[in-house]
């Protein structure tokens, strides 16, 4: 994460933490930094405050991205950049939806060939249907009483869904949800 200023640092990091997303990250200051943290042809995420960029921004960003080439580049500015090789933006101006949708994008490792329901490639549809559950903010003793099966089960259910979607929290298994259509937005408030 390429932030310089502090209070933005700690924003990012309470965001992806509050949508259950926990990379293991290094602060950098700035960007000449990157080599001493990221060996060139390794695959990471690079989160880079626009303010940093070298003038032309487009030619110091295509020169990472030649260097860093496996990696993910997510900008967090005041425009998109124009001819620039990543396709993640972030802007300042963003509401907390988009701004969210953008970071589970740009977390995503899903190819384009997956289905836009992707939770019925992953899960089973007994977990699918525990992951409904949980999204819509109920407990483990009613989901099983829901569902007709024991806590026990729900909570090996749950276990195995955390797992398959390297997700923690209740937040994230909403989002997920969301995001997957398993639920409607409305569902999740209640």
């Amino acid at each position: 994460m390429a932030v310089s200023q502090v209070l933005t640092r700690l924003g990012i990091k309470t965001f992806l933490s509050v949508i259950g997303i926990e990379p293991e990250y290094k602060e950098l200051a700035h960007l000449d930094e990157l080599d001493s943290v990221i060996p060139a042809g390794a695959k990471s995420y690079l989160i880079i405050e626009q303010s940093l960029l070298v003038k032309p921004e487009s030619e110091y960003l295509k020169n990472i991205s030649r260097k860093y080439g496996k990696s993910k580049i997510l900008i967090i500015g005041n425009r998109v950049i124009e001819n620039c090789p990543c396709s993640h933006f972030v802007l300042n101006s963003d509401n907390r939806q988009e701004i969210l949708e953008k970071f589970q994008d740009f977390f995503s490792e899903r190819d384009d060939t997956s289905t836009v329901n992707g939770a019925e490639d992953i899960l089973s549809d007994r977990e699918t249907e525990v992951l409904k559950e949980v999204a819509r903010g109920l407990a483990n003793k009613e989901i099983a009483d829901k569902l007709y099966i024991s806590i026990n089960t729900v909570i090996t259910h749950r276990k195995n869904i955390t797992e398959k979607l390297g997700v923690k929290t209740v937040s994230a298994l909403t989002v997920y949800a969301l995001m997957n259509k398993l639920i409607t937005p409305e569902e999740a408030i209640k």
